[in-house]
C-alpha cells in the first residue's frame, strides 16, 4: 500500500482521515497526532487543518 498524500486544496484537508497518526511534511519534518491536536516538537501544538494548510501537502508515514 502506498502511502496517503493531503494537500491545503484537496480532500480532506479540513479533518484528518480516521487511523492516521504521523505525517511527515514538505520539508521532511514528522507530526504526530496527540489528542486532537498535532505536534512536532512535543511543546507547540496545531489543528489538522493549519498543518496541512501551512506545512503540506502531507504525507502519511507507514509504521516500519
Amino acid at each position: 500500500m502506498s502511502a496517503r498524500t493531503w494537500r491545503p486544496d484537496g480532500p480532506g484537508s479540513f479533518q484528518a482521515p480516521d487511523g492516521v497518526r504521523v505525517v511527515q511534511d514538505h520539508v521532511g519534518r514528522r507530526w504526530t497526532k496527540r489528542g486532537p491536536r498535532w505536534t512536532n516538537t512535543g511543546t507547540h501544538f496545531i489543528r489538522w487543518r493549519v498543518l496541512v494548510a501551512n506545512h503540506g501537502p502531507v504525507t502519511e508515514v507507514t509504521p516500519p
